[in-house]
């Protein structure tokens, strides 16, 4: 049985988390007019954004940056992530075609990548690390992707 994986993902991911929930429910609310004063239920309406947001921009990445773990191997990638269901995920190193690094422009903001794994059956990523261990991580995964591949 394969080991659980155990390295953890920056600390501020939570952040980028937050301010990304924080972000969508800002468009949510202001695409569906929600805090119009004239609103059906007055006062109660405006309790919905406020629960909205301690759980999309406070709970959600707390639960989200605990639970996200990873681990290289040199047969395989290990990922385990989720916030109310748990997936584990074994990329075989065998199926790696190539790997890369993208920063959007929050991860630009806060110094996180994210590592992009690509394979045929399509792409695994690793968020919000910090832009130097994403570096470092990307040239690892993809020195391992050559060996297996000559084996």
């Amino acid at each position: 049985m394969t080991p659980e994986p155990s390295r953890r993902l920056s600390p501020t991911a939570r952040w980028l988390w937050r301010a990304q929930g924080l972000i969508a429910t800002g468009g949510a609310l202001f695409l569906s007019g929600g805090l119009r004063s004239g609103a059906p239920g007055g006062s109660a309406w405006l309790l919905l954004p406020v629960v909205v947001l301690v759980v999309g921009a406070g709970i959600v990445p707390e639960l989200r940056w605990r639970r996200w773990r990873y681990e290289v191997r040199d047969e395989e990638i290990d990922l385990r992530h989720g916030t109310v269901t748990v997936t584990r995920t074994l990329v075989p190193m065998l199926r790696v075609q190539h790997v890369d690094t993208t920063r959007g422009p929050l991860d630009q903001v806060l110094g996180l990548a994210t590592v992009v794994v690509h394979t045929a059956a399509g792409r695994t990523t690793i968020p919000a690390l910090d832009q130097h261990d994403a570096g470092v991580l990307r040239d690892h995964i993809a020195a391992l992707a050559r060996t297996a591949d000559e084996l």
